[in-house]
């Protein structure tokens, strides 16, 4: 592998740097541009965010050698029980079903967030340039020409692949001509944790409520990921709520299956659509992560289909030389191997909120119904729980979790 194949990966967060890792994994050299100053920031105990890491999200940080460093600082889940408030019918998913110690992991935003950026600074072929705002890319042969600004003062680098990873309203997205469907689910997500009386014991709950689907997500320490969505009218008198009002709310909601909940942290709000880019690849330009594809968080699965663009992408640029013509048919294939496992993830989602945002009766008795029966079906609750994980659409070389 030649050093000089130059690869740019614009965007510095959780996508962008676990971009730069594993592709510098493969051997690339690797430079990262980040808006911002990359500066991570300790929130209090009851004060971040948190992520649902899928089993296929977990081996392919097992293949980056990651795990070990990461897995202390997560909680497992070991069960998963889906419900609607008011109804009988319940599903429960079971890790040792599946012969698993767990389904997922949860983990802070801010710790996983940490680590990364550890890891990428500590690389040898992975340069980090902080405060670089990118104005725009010129194709040039088989390179492409990244003008960008760094403390005011014009730059420009060529390099041979340029990853986008700079979010769902992707600066460089709209600057490469690619355009994107958006849906505004009008809704937004509340999002704290909560600290309980006792251990959840590695449960995680979904619960569909009349204001919005609910979930809660073991964290260690008696701790707990809320994730409770509402339509956008109600939560701003949701968030206003004082602490104890918001957690009797949410005691009346969800009931006391967890316990007591005791304490709330910091609330944050976002507000909720879907947004698809109209392709993926622009020359030598690949869209990944929410620059491609942001997700209503309803099933959970933004960032784990993130790693699995970024685990084709390592797959499908595998012994190419980038400075070749390759390059470009390969990111061409890398789009196509990446649309089923994109389209069903995005129709699973938006599917759960069309189906739990309709407050019908009919529709309120075979949901309850359809949960109900779907707990006494053990080879469809098995196929639903491997989807969930993220093999739904095929499985790349990382995800089989090889050191």
């Amino acid at each position: 592998m030649r050093v000089d194949q130059q690869v740019c990966i614009v965007g510095g967060g959780l996508v962008g740097l676990a971009a730069a890792i594993t592709l510098a994994h493969q051997g690339r050299k690797v430079t990262l541009l980040e808006a911002s100053s990359l500066e991570a920031q300790d929130p209090q105990a009851l004060d971040a965010r948190s992520l649902a890491l899928s089993y296929s999200t977990i081996q392919i940080l097992r293949s980056l050698g990651l795990w070990n460093q990461l897995q202390s600082m997560a909680a497992p889940i070991k069960h998963i029980h889906v419900s609607s408030a008011g109804f009988f019918g319940v599903t429960r998913l079971d890790a040792s079903d599946l012969k698993l110690e767990a389904m997922g992991y949860v983990i802070e935003y801010h710790l996983l967030l940490k680590i990364l950026l550890r890891h990428a600074q500590q690389h040898s072929a992975i340069d980090i340039i902080t405060m670089a705002q990118v104005d725009a890319v010129e194709a040039q042969g088989e390179q492409l020409e990244l003008h960008y600004q760094l403390h005011e003062q014009p730059q420009t680098r060529n390099f041979n692949l340029v990853v986008v990873a700079d979010g769902a309203n992707s600066p460089l997205r709209q600057k490469l001509g690619i355009s994107v469907d958006t849906l505004d689910y009008q809704q937004s997500a509340l999002v704290a944790n909560i600290k309980l009386a006792q251990d959840g014991n590695g449960w995680a709950y979904e619960r569909f409520t009349d204001d919005g689907p609910l979930a809660l997500l073991p964290l260690p320490g008696q701790r707990y990921a809320l994730v409770w969505t509402h339509a956008a009218e109600h939560i701003d008198q949701r968030m206003a709520l004082s602490d104890q009002a918001l957690l009797q709310q949410l005691h009346d909601a969800f009931g006391y299956r967890l316990g007591e909940f005791i304490e709330i942290g910091t609330r944050a709000r976002f507000d909720l659509k879907l947004t698809r880019a109209s392709r993926l690849v622009a020359g030598r330009c690949v869209l990944i992560g929410n620059a491609a594809n942001s997700l209503h968080p309803v099933a959970g699965q933004g960032f784990n289909l993130a790693l699995r663009d970024i685990a084709q992408l390592y797959d499908s640029l595998l012994d190419v030389d980038l400075t070749s013509a390759a390059g470009t048919d390969q990111l061409l294939d890398y789009q196509r191997l990446r649309q089923a496992d994109q389209q069903q993830t995005v129709g699973y989602g938006h599917g759960l909120v069309s189906l739990f945002s309709n407050d019908l009766p009919v529709l309120n008795h075979l949901r309850a119904g359809a949960l109900a029966a779907l707990d006494l079906l053990p080879a469809l609750k098995r196929e639903v729980s491997w989807q969930g994980m993220g093999y739904g659409a095929g499985c790349s070389s990382l995800m089989r979790g090889v050191d």
